[in-house]
């Protein structure tokens, strides 16, 4: 019976699930109506360096407000993240579905503070974030991502966001495609030639007569978001 349910949710979220047109619309309304603020303790602006985040606060709030109303808009039944680092930019996404599950993956390196001088640890972070809110259907995997095949997890909504180069960015994309998403949202897309070089190979080769449509998300660094076709 709960299988039998389950079915039956994933199928009527699958139908409500908009085209082009109507996921703008609906993403902006969401972006328009959206409440959301970053947790007052763990986010880009209490982080090790977040001299950088609060002197362009405005600027980068607007910019997970983004991430909430993609996920809002999106209503995602699981998240697979590539780049959690400290959880930011997934307390936005899971905010946005509670109902969600999460797996995110990050080597979760170690810092120092710039302020306080003390250890940063984002994967100590990232709980303590993910606790704090109350999310409860999460998994971190610390990990490199160059030594996965293919991704441990299928998964109706994808984001890619750890490298930021060619080389990782265009492997981070295939590694995507193992997850077998409806959705794959890329973060920085906008960002350094060899992102956009990436991305434009991955759908012109990779993914060429399978993608439903694509929107582009205006903040920093822009956002892609990739629909592939069932």
């Amino acid at each position: 019976m709960v299988a039998i349910i389950r079915n039956l949710r994933r199928k009527l979220r699958e139908q409500s699930r908009p085209d082009k047109k109507r996921f703008r619309q609906a993403f902006i309304h969401n972006l328009a109506t959206c409440r959301w603020e970053p947790h007052p303790l763990y986010s880009v602006f209490t982080q090790y360096d977040q001299e950088y985040y609060l002197e362009r606060k405005e600027v980068f709030l607007h910019k997970y407000r983004g991430f909430y109303a993609v996920a809002k808009t999106i209503r995602p039944e699981k998240i697979l993240e590539m780049g959690t680092s400290a959880g930011s930019s997934a307390d936005a996404y899971l905010s946005a579905s509670p109902e969600a599950s999460y797996v995110g993956f990050d080597s979760f390196g170690k810092d120092v503070h710039r302020v306080h001088q003390t250890v940063w640890d984002p994967y100590q972070i990232a709980t303590q974030l993910f606790d704090s809110r109350g999310f409860k259907n999460y998994k971190l995997i610390q990990t490199d991502l160059r030594t996965l095949d293919r991704l441990p997890d299928q998964s109706d909504f994808v984001v890619v966001d750890a490298g930021h180069d060619f080389e990782n960015e265009y492997a981070d994309l295939k590694l995507a495609l193992t997850a077998d998403p409806r959705f794959i949202f890329v973060d920085d897309a906008d960002g350094e030639d060899g992102v956009s070089l990436a991305i434009e190979r991955f759908l012109s080769e990779d993914v060429r007569g399978r993608v439903d449509y694509t929107v582009k998300i205006e903040y920093q660094g822009g956002g892609l978001v990739i629909k592939l076709k069932k």
